[in-house]
């Protein structure tokens, strides 16, 4: 054998988050000077390969196939997975969801849960499930219709999708080794099971690898190792920033004065979130009372830019959105522009209060030691607990966050206008650096470093 000859690996990518993960990150990089990478993405095509393979002086290539649709069977199954699990290690996101469904429905599958649990059969079925479902996908037809070459591992960066389940189980059959990156700190308690028995796992942080141990050891899964890497996205954040990024160049580009107070709304996704115009139309009331203050507004990808047209000619608002976005395409199926996290540290170190809804930029504030405002009330609406933006700060991920009590609630306009009185006036410098340590693993920019030193470890 070759001993110069570079290691294949197939890389999966069928998510966004998981794409910027390992792309925008800067992460592909090492990763395709060291072996030999072929691509399978539902995101990704040639003119995407191209512009990445030129922004980041490499040779990766891409296997042209088209994924699948889950079968009615095969999701029937993994629903019926997913309940079993989510009710028996009662994990509180999913109690939060269930409230969104029919008391009739609720009770129903309630007492089913109940009835399986109370004569003991939760982890027999559990088990039985998993193994079906593995074994079932491990002789897709479709997958197997593709004669993909051998490969010297395959790495899922989307480990929740049965879409790369089922490329991971078919290669099994095969012996290729499998490696995962959980790409998000609420995937282990928000999306179900992850159905494949992959070699090695890599999560962000200690709770994560708490929570893995304890939700897959009763699956028994012989030999697999589980690494701790931090957040290879968070890396920006532990860098020195571009000159063009910087926050000169930053309050230059959306012409805010040096003198004004940036307030940077990032907004959450529409079915997040669809009562977020109000939020800013308080803000831009906020504004018109203190006119040294700037409202840039961060658009996420999943939300409509469109929305907040209306407001252009306000003199204290500013948006910045994803040029993908302006193309109509959804986040879903696109693979973001290649500077999105460079552009998101920039608003980040440049504001002085940042006003997000419950997602990750709560700990990306922290990390940047801004003080931040968690929006917990619902605009001009009052709605039921199942319905509100409150619930989502109870969902299990958020939990050790809130206990650490880095950030500030608003339940209500008033309260909005009060503590912005208080960060944009009176905020005292902080450091959460030690406290964020918890989240992130790394207080320096070496995710992507240690991250590539597990993946070196798989494959020896």
């Amino acid at each position: 054998m070759d001993s110069s000859r570079k290691k294949s690996l197939l890389l999966l990518i069928t998510n966004s988050y998981a794409a910027i993960n390992i792309i925008h990150s800067g992460l592909i990089k090492p990763l395709a000077s060291e072996y030999d990478i072929r691509l399978i993405s539902s995101l990704i095509g040639k003119r995407e390969l191209s512009e990445i393979n030129k922004h980041f002086n490499i040779q990766m290539q891409q296997i042209q196939v088209p994924l699948f649709e889950e079968s009615y069977l095969l999701r029937f199954l993994r629903q019926l997975e997913k309940a079993v699990f989510f009710h028996h290690f009662r994990i509180e996101t999913q109690k939060i969801k269930d409230q969104q469904s029919s008391i009739l429905y609720r009770y129903a599958v309630d007492i089913l849960l109940s009835l399986i649990a109370s004569i003991r059969l939760t982890s027999g079925l559990l088990k039985l499930l998993r193994k079906i479902i593995i074994l079932f996908t491990g002789k897709n037809r479709h997958v197997k219709s593709w004669n993909l070459p051998d490969f010297d591992g395959v790495i899922s960066t989307s480990p929740l999708d049965i879409r790369e389940n089922t490329i991971v189980n078919h290669l099994k059959i095969k012996s290729t080794p499998s490696l995962a990156i959980v790409i998000s700190w609420d995937n282990l308690t928000s999306k179900g099971i992850i159905n494949a028995n992959h070699d090695c796992v890599l999560v962000w942080n200690q709770f994560m690898a708490q929570e893995y141990d304890l939700f897959y050891k009763v699956f028994n899964i012989t030999k697999q190792k589980i690494f701790i890497t931090g957040v290879p996205r968070f890396d920006v954040y532990y860098k020195p920033l571009p000159p063009q990024y910087a926050a000169e160049s930053i309050r230059n580009k959306f012409n805010i004065s040096n003198e004004h107070k940036v307030m940077l709304f990032a907004t959450s996704a529409l079915n997040h979130c669809p009562n977020q115009v109000d939020i800013l139309e308080h803000l831009l009331e906020y504004a018109a009372h203190h006119s040294s203050a700037t409202i840039l507004v961060r658009c996420h990808p999943a939300d409509d830019y469109r929305k907040y047209s209306r407001f252009e000619n306000e003199q204290n608002f500013r948006i910045w959105h994803s040029e993908k976005t302006s193309l109509n395409q959804t986040f879903s199926n696109t693979i973001p522009d290649l500077d999105v996290l460079l552009n998101l540290a920039s608003m980040l170190k440049t504001c002085d209060v940042c006003i997000q809804i419950a997602s990750t930029i709560r700990l990306e504030a922290a990390i940047c030691n801004k003080p931040c405002i968690c929006i917990a009330y619902d605009g001009n609406e009052i709605l039921p607990e199942s319905h509100s933006v409150k619930r989502f700060y109870s969902y299990s991920h958020q939990i050790p966050l809130n206990k650490l009590g880095l950030d500030q609630f608003a339940y209500s306009k008033p309260e909005l206008f009060l503590t912005l009185d208080k960060l944009l006036d009176h905020a005292p410098k902080v450091d959460h650096t030690d406290k964020i340590q918890k989240f992130v693993h790394h207080t320096a920019p070496e995710s992507v470093a240690i991250t590539m030193k597990y993946i070196r470890e798989w494959l020896s």
